[in-house]
């Protein structure tokens, strides 16, 4: 085994570790809540800088300081919600069902991360490297990556090289 596989290894094995301290309930909603901050944020952020008219002089800050507050309410609306979630499923006994299955959500999560990082070491030649070619993992992570360039955009796929 090589640096890549023990890094492989601790990606997947943190990843599985937070979704099982967190929950399946919790894992979710905090993608939900990230997508949705993310879309008010880009939606609402010009009405939102309204409230900095007297506190901002530059628009571009304003609509900054407009995006970050909308990211930030919809983060705090989330994770309110998130917690009476948990509450009510630690009410009726299903705590560590929601703990076993968010540990699942956290193993593919990890994989999803270590593609992600294997796609840009692809596009960066580090698959040349001795720790990359000799490691245990690389060569189906690997065919992820390959599997998924239909799916990128031509001027990333046209980059990604392995061996």
């Amino acid at each position: 085994m090589t640096v890549f596989d023990y890094v492989f290894l601790a990606i997947l094995g943190l990843s599985a570790l937070v979704g099982l301290w967190r929950g399946l309930i919790s894992e979710v909603m905090a993608v939900i809540a990230w997508v949705v901050a993310l879309f008010a944020a880009w939606r609402y952020n010009e009405q939102a800088a309204e409230a900095f008219v007297g506190l901002i002089a530059e628009p571009l800050w304003r609509q900054l300081a407009g995006a970050a507050l909308v990211v930030v309410g919809v983060l705090i609306l989330a994770g309110l919600i998130r917690y009476l979630l948990r509450q009510l499923l630690q009410a009726a006994g299903l705590g560590a069902t929601d703990r076993f299955f968010g540990a699942l959500f956290g193993v593919a999560r990890g994989l999803l991360v270590a593609v992600v990082v294997v796609l840009i070491g692809g596009v960066a030649g580090l698959s040349r490297a001795p720790w990359w070619t000799q490691a245990l993992f690389s060569p189906p992570l690997e065919m992820a990556v390959v599997a998924a360039k239909p799916w990128l955009p031509a001027v990333v796929a046209d980059k990604i090289r392995f061996r």
